[in-house]
């Protein structure tokens, strides 16, 4: 039978990346020399080989990294689910969303509800660019997420909660404006202004236009929305943005063109780890973030294209 102290020494070593740095960061007092010990005496009754030391660095087997992710949903659960019998009302709640936020710039009804409901609840909400975003989440290192659709799902979740057209962005005489069915050829003949590298609209526009053998003439990348605005209306090129992105407050001198028909719909949601239970409050926040951000982006949609 296995040993279940000897599995959460093991589990700790692993995710920790050693032996030295698991006893530093551990919260009950152990030494080095106790852990090695414990993963050696876990190497024998199981008969196989769990890590090995290259050079002066830690690396798990085949074997160890198999051990490891079957037991990471119990490990990484144990507070989470402590905290839900519990039905604790303090802690802290992590949150992040892919930059540029598009989804939690909306949730201010919901953090205020939140915040007189839970006072002793500490919310942390970071911005990310997408691709970290995901290891964000299968880490643990936030409770959940909101992003644009992954194709592949790893130890995380994806629930999607709304979807978005693409748009081409170009000044009002430009010539992209006038054609009745822009193509992808027609479009990469212009400059380009798009978000930086890293984030999933820059990403799928450029997997698209590879598809077709084609490249994308950037000639400005940036994360800011506002600075993508300016580029438009100032001449230096087109973009192609999601529909949520935020609107100039003065729509004069440039025009929205939905380009769906060649880039698809941006599919936005949750993100959350398998097999782990959020507290009871974590859950409560995202049934008002539920309930305040439909509203919001059925508005944002209406007025988009007008």
């Amino acid at each position: 039978m296995l040993n279940l102290r000897q599995l959460e020494y093991f589990y700790y070593v692993a995710k920790y990346g050693g032996f030295t740095h698991a006893a530093r960061q551990l919260s009950f007092p152990i030494q080095q020399p106790a852990l090695s010990i414990q993963v050696k005496a876990l190497e024998e009754n199981l008969q196989i080989k769990l890590y090995r030391i290259v050079g002066r660095r830690f690396q798990l087997t085949p074997s160890g990294e198999y051990l490891l992710n079957g037991l990471k949903p119990f490990f990484e659960s144990l507070d989470t689910l402590e905290r839900h019998l519990r039905g604790e009302t303090h802690g802290r709640l992590v949150v992040a969303e892919a930059a540029p936020m598009l989804i939690l710039k909306d949730h201010r009804k919901a953090l205020l509800t939140f915040r007189e409901r839970y006072p002793d609840v500490q919310i942390s909400v970071l911005e990310r660019k997408w691709t970290d975003l995901i290891q964000l989440v299968s880490d643990g290192i936030v409770d959940f997420a909101f992003g644009s659709s992954p194709e592949v799902h790893g130890s995380f979740s994806f629930e999607e909660w709304t979807d978005t057209d693409y748009l081409l962005l170009c000044p009002s005489d430009h010539p992209l404006n006038q054609e009745a069915n822009l193509s992808l050829p027609e479009i990469s003949q212009h400059p380009l202004v798009l978000l930086e590298k890293g984030t999933a609209d820059r990403q799928h526009i450029e997997e698209v236009f590879s598809r077709e053998n084609l490249i994308a003439n950037v000639i400005l990348e940036t994360s800011s929305y506002s600075l993508i605005n300016d580029a438009v209306a100032n001449g230096a090129g087109v973009a192609i943005v999601n529909a949520l992105w935020p609107q100039p407050e003065s729509k004069d001198g440039w025009h929205a063109v939905n380009t769906s028909h060649l880039f698809g719909k941006k599919r936005i949601g949750l993100f959350r780890r398998n097999n782990v239970h959020l507290p009871p409050y974590a859950n409560d926040y995202l049934a008002m973030l539920r309930e305040t951000l439909h509203t919001s982006q059925k508005n944002d949609f209406e007025n988009v294209l007008r």
